[in-house]
């Protein structure tokens, strides 16, 4: 399945805005007024919006029409301007060093190549400009999932994702390419009204999970998987306010390149 089908099905907009408020505090740091700004998989928009909105010239880039409209009206209904381009991720239609800040919240990690993303960030970043990327860390439920879906799944493997979630990883994944980068882990608070919306949301919802829903069904083991999502929730949540909040643990990569 190409990748603009896969991320335009189920509602990623509405389940994505849970973790939006990462995307937002990195543009807090990173953006500053003037500069030339990249959202990579940019998805519903909140990073590149927020970069136009600290004043930078903003272009956000995916592969799903469907989020780019979102994301469209979203960037009108805040009175902003941003550049989108529907392409993919691993083959920007866009010259070298065009961008100050060239960045990827929660999507490049998804890209097949993470040598051949990297080296696509690199190319499209300025000399003296930076490379940002956010990525779930394995430990958080988050990062927690791939472990547990991969028994399930026909032929089961690894995933490219949990190349960009630690820092020895990362820094493998950069190896050669002229970037000097550092490391944070941060927390973001995922909240839904209850345990079970928590967890239908993310299986009814997120591209990701219903493409393993379609791949589990048939084998007869969906109900088990769901289980497993449920208790992984259980134990990493809590319930405050009459909410069920998941704090997720998340990978912080800047990259700056020489």
């Amino acid at each position: 399945m190409q990748p603009g089908t896969l991320w335009s099905m189920g509602d990623y907009a509405s389940n994505g805005d849970r973790w939006a408020a990462a995307s937002r505090q990195l543009a807090e740091t990173t953006v500053r007024p003037g500069m030339d700004v990249l959202d990579i998989a940019c998805g519903p928009g909140p990073f590149a919006i927020a970069a136009a909105q600290a004043g930078a010239r903003a272009t956000g880039l995916d592969a799903a029409p469907k989020l780019l409209e979102v994301a469209k009206r979203r960037a009108g209904d805040a009175g902003v301007a941003v550049e989108w381009i529907e392409a993919d991720m691993t083959a920007v239609p866009l010259g070298d060093a065009a961008f100050d800040l060239v960045a990827s919240a929660f999507g490049c990690m998804f890209a097949p190549d993470p040598e051949a993303m990297a080296a696509e960030l690199v190319r499209l970043c300025r000399s003296g400009g930076r490379i940002a990327v956010l990525a779930w860390t394995p430990e958080s439920a988050f990062g927690s999932m791939g472990p547990m879906v991969g028994p399930y799944l026909p032929g089961g493997g690894g995933s490219p994702i949990e190349r960009w979630t630690r820092a020895e990883s990362v820094t493998e994944v950069f190896a050669g390419l002229p970037v000097r980068l550092q490391f944070a882990v941060r927390t973001v608070d995922v909240v839904w009204d209850g345990l079970d919306h928590a967890v239908g949301d993310i299986t009814e919802n997120n591209p990701a999970w219903l493409g393993i829903r379609a791949a589990v069904e048939p084998t007869g083991r969906w109900s088990d998987l769901e289980s497993e999502l449920r208790e992984l929730f259980a134990a990493r949540g809590r319930t405050e306010s009459g909410r069920f909040v998941l704090p997720v643990d998340y990978l912080e990569t800047l990259a700056a390149k020489d």
